[in-house]
């Protein structure tokens, strides 16, 4: 008997959560979904109709091509989202307007085809010398004729009749979500007066489960003692945990910021030494500046003062002169202006190079310029001259034009490659080859090849990830071809690698004649 009464409660409750199921399913069967894809179909039918109008009206006042009028077959797309979103709002009379709406775009379509066909007949036939002025009035007449036909065509008449279907459609869908929700609004307040009646019965039964509760709590205080303090052991374990967890976090994050740092000094060693190395010559040459400023500063005191003796003043003028003959003529002045320049082109390597190692995802696009990359080629090797003094450098470059790039970002990743391909191969006996040339129209291809041990295969598909590398820890941080491949993205570019173990690598960097407008945004 008990088990016919739960069956009986649990029918009833199916069947009215039924009945409101499918009263919210009712009302909610306003397809707006279905509303938006139609009318964007209709609004694209519609623009077809107005491009096609003004390509007949262009071809007739000579202003295009008679090809621009032939009828794209977007049309036939365009009715199909339509009528595919349409029908499902299950409208009959919707379904009748479409079938005329296909016949008449067809109709038309059919016409511009007849239209173009006449028009370029026409227009070669007053293209020739030997006019057949017959067959031209013909043409004439004939092209009048099609062009009244697809200017009047009924795709606009049917186009609004499809348009106001879909509104009464749509209206009509709404009257009857409307009314089902007012159904539903009377049927929930009754299921509520249910659960109203449901939980005062269960208010009942839940009074006598606590008075049960009540009695077997005082019956097991002993066990919920010793259950809270196995909780209260679980919560500390859990909180050392999370401490250890948190440890684990920081310890990672100093790790790798330990390698950026690591492979900052060992990316910034290269300029820096150049650098330094440009300055020493510098020092180097200032005695001859310091003498040559004594010198002229004794020359303007006998300049200044009253009469000054002439043989002094005139022996003072030759040591200027001396002086300034030797600078000049032992290329001083260049070799200073050339190392100052290096030195300072070395210093902007560092800057852009810390720049990008900051943030591998925002590089510095700014300075976009017409760039020589056979002139950013040399100044990278000139840098790196010193791992490249041992190994033998070949210089193939074709002709190239300028490239709008980031000058800067451009020499890093040459100085990178380069960087790469020394250490890859021996003193003695270690070749590397700079080829440059265009690989299509629109790109143009930097390769530097070294042969070298090469790289495994089963390392090259990992090459370009931030911090892999195959070196010994405190040799490198992988971050030279991670900076190297974002920069060249950015650029619009790829770089690619070529290798195979003993017979050396290749790596081709390919840059568009433009970059995209991003990089200098």
């Amino acid at each position: 008997m008990r088990m016919l009464r739960i069956a009986g409660y649990a029918l009833m409750a199916l069947v009215l959560a039924a009945g409101w199921a499918f009263l919210y399913w009712q009302s909610g069967l306003l397809d707006f979904a279905a509303l938006e894809g139609a009318r964007g179909g209709l609004a694209e039918l519609r623009a077809i109709d107005a491009r096609w109008n003004d390509q007949l009206i262009g071809t007739r006042l000579r202003q295009a091509s008679p090809r621009a009028v032939q009828a794209p077959a977007r049309h036939a797309s365009a009715h199909a989202r339509l009528e595919v979103n349409a029908l499902r709002l299950g409208s009959p009379a919707l379904g009748a307007g479409l079938a005329g709406l296909k016949l008449a775009f067809a109709d038309k379509a059919a016409l511009l085809e007849r239209f173009a066909r006449v028009q370029a007949e026409r227009a070669a036939l007053e293209a020739r010398e030997d006019k057949n002025e017959a067959r031209l009035a013909e043409l004439r007449a004939l092209g009048e004729a099609l062009f009244d036909q697809a200017w009047l065509a009924s795709t606009g008449p049917r186009l609004e009749l499809v348009a106001r279907a879909l509104e009464r459609a749509y209206d009509d869908a709404a009257a009857q979500a409307d009314l089902y929700r007012v159904w539903l609004l009377y049927y929930s307040g009754f299921l509520l007066a249910v659960l109203a009646f449901l939980a005062w019965s269960l208010d009942q039964r839940r009074r006598q489960i606590d008075r049960i509760a009540r009695m077997l709590r005082e019956a097991n205080e002993t066990l919920e003692a010793r259950v809270l303090e196995r909780t209260r052991e679980l919560s500390q374990a859990l909180a050392r945990l999370k401490e250890s967890e948190a440890m684990l976090v920081q310890s990672e994050k100093m790790s790798s910021l330990g390698q950026m740092v690591a492979g900052l000094v060992h990316e910034v060693n290269t300029p820096l030494a150049y650098v330094k190395a440009s300055l020493e010559g510098v020092r180097k040459r200032m005695p001859d500046f310091e003498r040559l400023a004594a010198e002229t500063a004794r020359l303007l005191e006998l300049l200044s003062a009253e009469g000054a003796d002439e043989a002094r003043l005139a022996a003072q003028f030759a040591a200027v002169r001396a002086s300034v003959d030797a600078l000049q003529g032992s290329g001083v002045l260049e070799d200073t202006a050339r190392q100052v320049q290096d030195g300072a082109f070395g210093i902007g390597q560092i800057s852009e190079l810390v720049a990008s190692l900051k943030d591998f995802s925002r590089l510095d696009r700014s300075r976009v310029a017409e760039f020589d990359l056979h002139e950013g080629l040399e100044a990278s090797i000139r840098i790196a001259q010193h791992q490249l003094k041992h190994r033998e450098l070949r210089r193939e470059f074709g002709p190239i034009p300028r490239v709008s790039c980031s000058p800067s970002q451009i020499n890093q990743v040459f100085l990178n490659l380069l960087t790469n391909a020394a250490q890859a191969t021996p003193e003695k006996g270690g070749a590397i080859t700079v080829r440059t040339g265009m690989r299509d129209a629109a790109h143009v291809a930097v390769e530097v090849a070294d042969n070298g041990h090469g790289i495994p295969p089963e390392v090259l598909p990992r090459i370009f990830d931030p911090f892999f590398t195959t070196k010994p820890v405190g040799q490198g941080t992988g971050l030279g071809l991670a900076v190297s491949y974002k920069i060249v993205e950015s650029h619009g570019g790829r770089l690619e690698v070529q290798s195979r173990p003993g017979a050396g690598t290749r790596f081709t960097v390919l840059l568009p004649l433009k970059p995209p407008a991003t990089l200098a945004a």
